[in-house]
């Protein structure tokens, strides 16, 4: 398996594991945004990395 194809499921993984941990209603909203703008699930998933890190720093000081 070459790093992209491993990129790709990673973040596969990781949206079936937001989309299983939101209600329905989130999730339908997400889907729905998604059908207008494909990455919008990924950047939310980016976004909380980026926010996780963040907090990692900061107690780590």
């Amino acid at each position: 398996m070459d790093a992209i194809t491993a990129r790709i499921e990673q973040e596969l993984i990781e949206r079936e594991e937001l989309l299983n941990r939101v209600d329905d209603t989130t999730r339908a909203y997400l889907l729905s945004c998604e059908d207008r703008d494909p990455f919008y699930i990924d950047r939310i998933i980016k976004n909380r990395d980026d926010i996780l890190f963040d907090q990692q720093l900061k107690g780590n000081n």
